[in-house]
C-alpha cells in the first residue's frame, strides 16, 4: 500500500505540476471563521469587495453594536474606514469595546483606501483596506459592545467572524505550521485572514514533516514599488541540509490578497509546487535565490496524512 502510494506522489512530483493560486484558504491549522451576524446593529450595507456582495454594519459616533458569543473562543471583528470618493492617502481610526464584565479595551489600526471594496448602491464611495481585530473570548456566554470614540467624525463598517472549534472537513489538506520561522506575516485573501511565512534574505524558516506524503506549499513573491508586472523567481528546498530541488515559478501582483498590516509592497499571486517526503522525520528549509527579493510560503499536507505529524 505504502509502495504504490509512495510511485503516485512521485508521479505527481515527476511531472512537475506548477500552477498560480488566488483563492482563499479558510482555516489556519485546519479551523475556519464562520460570519454571524451581531445581535443589535444600527443598520446594515452591502459592500462590493471584488466583485462579491458581503454584509457589513456600519458604525458611527452615538451609536452601538452589540454581539453575543459563547465561549471559550476567538471573535474577529474585520474593520474598513469610510474614504468617501478619495482613492489614495491613508487614514487611522480607533475601534473600543466593552464586556459585560466591564472589560473594556481600544484598537488603533491604519488603512489606505482599497480599490476593490466600494459600497454596493453607491460605487463612488471607497471603503478602506480590511484590518482585523482578535479578541479571546473567556468560558461561558458574553456580549461585546463596539463603538467609536465621542470625537470620532469616521464611519467605519464591521464584519463578524467567530472561530469554529471543529475542523474543516471540505478541504482535502490542512495546513501546517513551520517548526522555526523569523516572521509570520497576515494576509487577507478575499475576507479571510491566513498566515503566511517570509524567506529571504533575512528571513529563514523550517519544517519538519514526517513521511511518506506531500507538501503543497503556496508561494507569493513580494512586490515592491520598482518592480513589474509578471516576475520570475525561484525557491530552493533543502531537504535535511542537502539540496532538494530548485523550483523556478512566475508571479505578478494579486488583485485580491493584500497584508493584514500596513506596507509598501504588494503580495503577488501564489504559485504552487509540491514536495514529495519519503518515510520518516525530515527537515525542510526554504531559500530565495534570487538576491534581495522575498517571498510568503504557506504549506499544507493530505488531512489523512495529519495523524503521522501530531
Amino acid at each position: 500500500m505504502h509502495t504504490l502510494r509512495t510511485c503516485l506522489l512521485a508521479s505527481i512530483c515527476a511531472v512537475a505540476l506548477l500552477m498560480t493560486w488566488d483563492a482563499p484558504v479558510s482555516g489556519q491549522n485546519g479551523f475556519v471563521w464562520k460570519s454571524f451576524r451581531p445581535e443589535r446593529s444600527p443598520s446594515s450595507v452591502k459592500v462590493l469587495v471584488m466583485g462579491k456582495r458581503l454584509t457589513y454594519h456600519p458604525l458611527v459616533k452615538g451609536e452601538d453594536i452589540y454581539v453575543t458569543v459563547e465561549g471559550p473562543t476567538r471573535l474577529r471583528v474585520l474593520t474598513r474606514i469610510e474614504f468617501g470618493q478619495e482613492t489614495g492617502g491613508e487614514k487611522s481610526y480607533y475601534l473600543r469595546y466593552e464586556r459585560d464584565d466591564g472589560k473594556k479595551g481600544k484598537f488603533r489600526r491604519v488603512a489606505t483606501a482599497s480599490h476593490t471594496a466600494v459600497l454596493a448602491n453607491d460605487q463612488s464611495i471607497h471603503l478602506g483596506s480590511s484590518r482585523s481585530i482578535y479578541l479571546k473570548v473567556p468560558d461561558g456566554k458574553h456580549t461585546y459592545r463596539f463603538y467609536v470614540g465621542s470625537k470620532s467624525s469616521y464611519r467605519l463598517y464591521l464584519r463578524f467572524y467567530e472561530r469554529t472549534i471543529e475542523l474543516d472537513t471540505k478541504s482535502d489538506n490542512v495546513a501546517f505550521t513551520p517548526v522555526n520561522f523569523t516572521q509570520s506575516v497576515p494576509l487577507i485573501v478575499k475576507e479571510e485572514e491566513v498566515s503566511y511565512y517570509r524567506v529571504g534574505e533575512a528571513d529563514s524558516l523550517t519544517l519538519s514533516v514526517i513521511g511518506p506524503t506531500t507538501i503543497k506549499v503556496l508561494a507569493r513573491l513580494e512586490f515592491d514599488p520598482t518592480m513589474f508586472s509578471d516576475q520570475k523567481f525561484r525557491v530552493r528546498v533543502l531537504e535535511d541540509s542537502n539540496e532538494k530541488r530548485v523550483f523556478p515559478l512566475r508571479s505578478k501582483p494579486s488583485e485580491i490578497a493584500e497584508y493584514g498590516v500596513m506596507s509598501e509592497k504588494v503580495p503577488g499571486k501564489g504559485a504552487v509546487f509540491f514536495i514529495e517526503v519519503p518515510r520518516g522525520k525530515h527537515d525542510y528549509r526554504f531559500e530565495i535565490l534570487d538576491n534581495g527579493r522575498s517571498a510568503l510560503l504557506r504549506f499544507f499536507i493530505p488531512r489523512e496524512d495529519l495523524s503521522n505529524n501530531l
